[in-house]
């Protein structure tokens, strides 16, 4: 696998993120995810930001006839993402390296193109929308996914540990431009970009909402976080306080009794003919 290669606008640096987002993908229902995209009669798909491979993997299968491309900047996603594509034996799918503002890819291409958990570290989503509308065909469908209030809304609230959950989370924003109430933005955001018919669901998120104590989200919260202290560090002022601020948050989150809250929001619109 290549070596990850840390952006200086995403928190998460670890080489074990691709299969953190695999593995996260799977915490979701991929089969409801792709009816999401209504793929019949679907020639050509995009997964925007595609990550792992994992969400292009599940349309591939279920559109066998269409041609599936997932585009990711991050060159060890994309190993990941091609040598599991390879050992389920989909032909009809292809990952390409490259950054979701200016994709590799031709205007008026794609009858859908999908983005999820993308957005919310893009600081030039107006442009990165503008590129999925660029490449989706007349009457083609953008789709795009991100959260609300990830990570911050939890009850019992732990005194101590909510005010510096929300600096860390004001930090993030201010160094990255991460959004994290992206998902009610979504709507406004596709119909600014030219995009009618605009449509939305909103569900818990699978992922990171509910009670503390599974393993398998337990698992994905950990890696998540230490896959943070570098940032972590520079917030809270040094390694000791970042591992005490770590440390306090996963029992938090991964207690049987604690509740977090956390939106899914899927919004999607239709290019005009």
């Amino acid at each position: 696998m290549t070596a990850p290669q840390p952006h200086a606008d995403y928190v998460i640096h670890t080489d074990q993120e691709p299969l953190r987002l695999e593995r996260q993908a799977r915490l979701y229902d991929m089969a409801a995810e792709v009816r999401r995209l209504a793929l019949e009669g679907c020639s050509r798909v995009l997964d925007a930001g595609c990550g792992s491979g994992a969400m292009a993997r599940e349309i591939a299968r279920a559109a066998p006839k269409a041609e599936v491309v997932g585009v990711d900047r991050d060159a060890s996603y994309i190993d990941f993402a091609r040598r599991k594509a390879a050992e389920e034996r989909l032909s009809n799918l292809r990952f390409e390296v490259g950054d979701v503002t200016a994709l590799p890819l031709p205007s008026d291409h794609f009858d859908r193109v999908w983005s999820k958990h993308l957005l919310q570290w893009v600081a030039k989503r107006e442009t990165a929308v503008a590129e999925f509308v660029r490449v989706t065909r007349p009457g083609g469908c953008v789709l795009c996914a991100n959260f609300d209030q990830f990570f911050v809304a939890h009850y019992p609230v732990d005194p101590v540990l909510q005010p510096l959950v929300e600096r860390w989370m004001s930090a993030a924003a201010e160094a990255f431009g991460f959004d994290n109430r992206m998902g009610p933005k979504l709507p406004l955001l596709l119909r600014r970009a030219g995009l009618a018919d605009i449509d939305y669901d909103v569900t818990p998120d699978a992922a990171f909402c509910g009670f503390g104590g599974d393993p398998e989200r337990a698992w994905n919260w950990e890696v998540q976080t230490r896959g943070s202290t570098a940032f972590t560090e520079k917030v809270f002022g040094g390694p000791e306080a970042a591992r005490d601020f770590n440390e306090r948050l996963l029992r938090h989150l991964c207690d049987p009794d604690v509740f977090v809250s956390c939106q899914m929001y899927y919004v999607q619109g239709r290019k005009p003919d």
